[in-house]
């Protein structure tokens, strides 16, 4: 069965290729799946659904482990998912069942197989990378989440000092700058109006700015807490903290672009020694080679 090892690692190559394409957001190949499965989504879902609770009483028994519970939740929180009981159970139960689709999977081409060591390995990696999974595309939405907010932290800030100033309450300020920031930084908007709705239900202004701090983990904005927090605390204005802590800002992002702009010149010198050296090596001996071995010719 060795002949059929190379056609089924192509298989697999691209079925994970076929789900790369399917995760991107609004693609041609999903509208395309989503169009030719609707008349089946209602009896692959209500599967799905059984196949669910027939997991959850050993998931339930998987996130007993504090630690893999708080872990979880911690993801989701930074995430800016829902991160309730329910919602740890549902995101171990969904992960268990994709593991348990990859190893029928690994079991049916051992079987086929014959325990080849080769699949066997094969089998390890598959089942190990569908656990980890989701936990590495959580993470990664949580980096692009986190440097998008850094990247647009200032600005936001900038102009929360103008609507403060402009006489806005630190709450509606809090509001329109959400409002003004979503069409293009989704993260800074969506935290701001999170912010300003946890504040409008009652919650306490330092304990939704903790809160706040809990999502997103950034310097900065623990900083920008900090002083929400002791200005609320003796009483004084915010406006003045507030526009001198801008320039602070304004400050930290241009040094870090200059030390973006320092730090370019050390990064680009493995891709000038793999790429481009050689390439000018060859350019310039290459007339000489060739002269080389034509006097090499002439002599013999």
């Amino acid at each position: 069965m060795n002949y059929l090892l190379i056609p089924t690692l192509f298989g697999l190559w691209a079925a994970y290729v076929t789900f790369v394409l399917i995760q991107k957001e609004d693609s041609f190949l999903t509208k395309r799946i989503k169009n030719a499965g609707k008349k089946y989504k209602t009896s692959s879902r209500k599967f799905f659904d059984n196949l669910l609770e027939v997991l959850r009483p050993l998931t339930a028994g998987n996130i007993k482990n504090i630690n893999v519970k708080n872990k979880i939740k911690a993801l989701l929180v930074r995430v800016g998912a829902p991160s309730s009981e329910d919602d740890i159970l549902d995101f171990e139960n969904r992960r268990l069942m994709v593991v348990l689709f990859v190893s029928l999977f690994c079991a049916v081409l051992l079987t086929i197989y014959k325990l080849n060591q080769v699949v066997l390995c094969i089998s390890c990696v598959a089942i190990y990378f569908a656990y980890k999974y989701p936990e590495i595309k959580i993470k990664r939405l949580i980096n692009i989440r986190e440097k998008d907010f850094l990247k647009n932290f200032p600005d936001a800030i900038d102009m929360l000092s103008v609507c403060v100033e402009a006489g806005l309450g630190l709450d509606g300020a809090v509001e329109r700058v959400g409002r003004e920031f979503q069409a293009f930084s989704p993260t800074i908007g969506y935290e701001f109006i999170r912010l300003s709705q946890d504040v409008q239900s009652g919650l306490p202004r330092g304990e939704a700015l903790n809160n706040l701090t809990k999502r997103i983990h950034c310097k900065d904005l623990q900083s920008f807490v900090a002083l929400i927090v002791q200005s609320e605390t003796l009483g004084t204005g915010i406006a003045q903290p507030l526009a001198v802590y801008c320039d602070t800002l304004r400050s930290r992002k241009k040094q870090r672009i200059e030390e973006l702009v320092q730090t370019s010149s050390a990064k680009m010198t493995i891709p000038m020694i793999l790429f481009m050296l050689p390439a000018m090596f060859i350019v310039i001996l290459y007339p000489s080679v060739i002269k080389l071995l034509e006097a090499l010719k002439t002599m013999h």
